[in-house]
């Protein structure tokens, strides 16, 4: 940095700087004030020089215009005109009517929300404005009152004064100065309106008090107590009434517009409509009958379109991906754009869930395709699976076939009586896999169809299982009591996907036992364990919810999903039992209630 850097703070260090030294020139100006308004009785000459330094502080300080902007000369003539003639004339009434207009400037920095927390400084001198004005200005300067009661004028000198070395101490926030905007002219209103209420309330009282100042202020603020305190409760009453808030709350939302009749018809036009299109295209409808609209046109992600004619009073709105223009016969005020903005919200809101209700309906559509084709798949796995079971019996069968020609008959004579097991497992298996092509055929052409499973009595279905998977290595255990009939499709599906992927475990270690048991209960029950490694804790939160995520490839997938599913529209339930290093097992059994 040079030295010529160095030598110039930055502007806002200045202007911080500036803001930082603000308490001391509110307090002079109010001081100054004082002098003037306790000279002004009496030698009118130091009350108008005082009164001089107190406009220039007050200039310094004023928050209305940023005191880096320079003034143009047509407005340096209008303050130096009203300076003038308010010093040369220097009436009671101006001097009433300036206090006042300071008691709303203070009162707009005290009411303001943003430095509502750290305004003790400004409602001191909030505090003191009024108190000079109502204990000393209106009966001297306005009233000319020669006679003050005793210790009032000593009051007016010395006590009220007393706020102003308070000030010094309270805590001052600069940073609150920076904004130009920290100022509420609502506030500032209402509380000038407050003041002069007060001030000609007291000044028709006289009337009733023989011409005594002081009972009738006193009249006065206890009436006016009286009428905010009424005022008060008939605002928030207690008891379930809605008071008078309801009624100005709604004032304000209905100012200019027929709000609620346009926002009564929007719901209806919601329930009765659900396509978006034509729903937009019935709401902007509504808005065309609205007093201020002219025009208007909107574009959204179904396409456009306008009605009425272009204006130069324009307003646009954005919700979603609605985008909504607007042309008003008037230029919109700040009450009515936030109308106007709220009817936007509000049809952007219908619309969009209009839209997201057609995508839900095509997205569960979707899903209902998805599961069936998904469902039909796993049953036509399943019936893949069965098939390579036999086409594997039958070439194990026809290679020991030949082997035992080879050794009893080595002239090649067959012996025509021999009969082999796969011969009577294929005339077991055929009926069944033909019944099961025909429940996935029937389920491809209606889809809806459920619960067409093929019932089976348990120990032909057990034996036609062991007959599938007797060269697979698994060992097959049964009580031999049980009875009863199983759903077959579930009970293949069930084995088939356990089976499998016990057998892709088996690749991963070799040394694991696969057992497959059928066992009595009230219905019968299949059991499927196997001996090698536990299964994730994460794969067992999603077993049966969901397709596992992260797993590809070790086959706890979709067809322990879809399996679980056929097995609980047949009113069965299958859960993993028991998942410790060296048993696993899988069970499936009626779901009982």
């Amino acid at each position: 940095m040079t030295p010529s850097e160095k030598s110039h703070p930055a502007p806002s260090a200045i202007t911080e700087r500036g803001f930082r030294r603000h308490r001391w020139l509110i307090i002079a100006m109010l001081l100054s004030l004082h002098l003037a308004t306790l000279l002004q009785a009496n030698d009118t000459l130091f009350a108008r020089g005082w009164l001089l330094v107190h406009f220039g502080l007050f200039l310094i300080w004023q928050p209305f215009v940023s005191t880096e902007r320079k003034l143009t000369a047509v407005a340096v003539v209008i303050l130096l005109s009203i300076t003038a003639v308010t010093l040369y004339t220097l009436a009671g009434w101006m001097l009433v009517a300036w206090i006042a207009i300071l008691i709303a400037i203070m009162g707009g920095k005290v009411f303001t929300l943003e430095v509502a927390h750290r305004n003790r400084f400004y409602l001191a001198a909030l505090f003191y404005l009024l108190a000079i004005l109502l204990a000393w200005t209106i009966p001297v300067s306005l009233l000319g009152l020669s006679a003050m009661p005793g210790g009032m004028q000593a009051l007016a000198t010395w006590g009220i004064p007393l706020v102003l070395v308070a000030m010094v101490f309270l805590p001052f926030q600069p940073e609150d100065e920076l904004h130009i905007e920290a100022f509420d002219f609502f506030y500032s209103a209402f509380l000038l309106q407050v003041v002069v209420i007060l001030v000609l309330g007291s000044l028709a009282l006289m009337r009733l008090t023989n011409n005594q100042y002081f009972p009738a202020l006193l009249l006065t603020v206890l009436s006016f107590a009286g009428v905010l305190l009424l005022f008060a409760i008939l605002w928030a009453p207690r008891g379930g009434f809605s008071g008078l808030q309801t009624y100005f709350s709604r004032y304000l939302m209905t100012v200019g517009l027929p709000f609620e009749f346009w926002m009564r018809r929007i719901i209806e036009l919601s329930e009765t409509e659900s396509d978006a299109p034509r729903f937009l295209s019935a709401a902007m409808a509504e808005i065309a009958t609205l007093p201020l609209t002219v025009g208007a046109k909107w574009s959204s992600q179904d396409g456009g379109n306008r009605f009425g004619i272009e204006s130069e009073y324009v307003a646009t709105f954005r919700s979603h991906s609605l985008e909504i223009t607007f042309y008003t016969a008037i230029e919109l005020s700040p009450v009515l754009f936030l109308h106007v903005r709220l009817i936007a919200q509000v049809i952007g809101e219908f619309y969009e869930s209009k839209r997201r209700e057609q995508v839900m309906k095509q997205n569960a559509y979707m899903q209902a395709v998805h599961e069936t084709g998904a469902r039909l798949t796993h049953d036509i796995k399943n019936l893949l699976q069965s098939l390579v079971a036999i086409t594997s019996a039958s070439m194990i069968s026809a290679a020991r076939k030949r082997a035992v020609q080879s050794e009893l008959f080595p002239n090649g004579e067959a012996d025509r009586r021999a009969t082999l097991p796969f011969d009577e497992m294929l005339q077991r298996q055929l009926p069944q896999l033909t019944r099961r092509l025909q429940n996935t055929l029937d389920k491809l052409r209606n889809p809806a169809i459920r619960g067409t499973d093929v019932i089976f009595p348990a120990a032909d279905w057990w034996y036609a299982a062991t007959m599938r998977h007797a060269n697979a290595g698994i060992e097959f255990k049964v009580n031999e009591d049980v009875t009863g009939n199983v759903p077959a499709n579930v009970f293949d599906s069930v084995l088939e996907n356990c089976l499998e992927n016990a057998r892709k475990k088996r690749e991963r270690e070799p040394e694991i036992r696969i057992i497959a048991e059928l066992i009595a209960d009230d219905s019968p029950v299949l059991i499927v364990t196997d001996s090698g490694s536990a299964l994730p804790e994460q794969i067992c939160e999603e077993l049966f919810k969901a397709p596992v995520s992260g797993n590809k490839g070790n086959g706890l997938g979709i067809g322990l999903f879809q399996a679980s599913r056929h097995a609980a529209d047949a009113g069965y339930r299958l859960v993993l039992e028991k998942n410790e290093p060296g048993c696993v097992r899988f069970c499936l059994a009626a779901d009982k209630p």
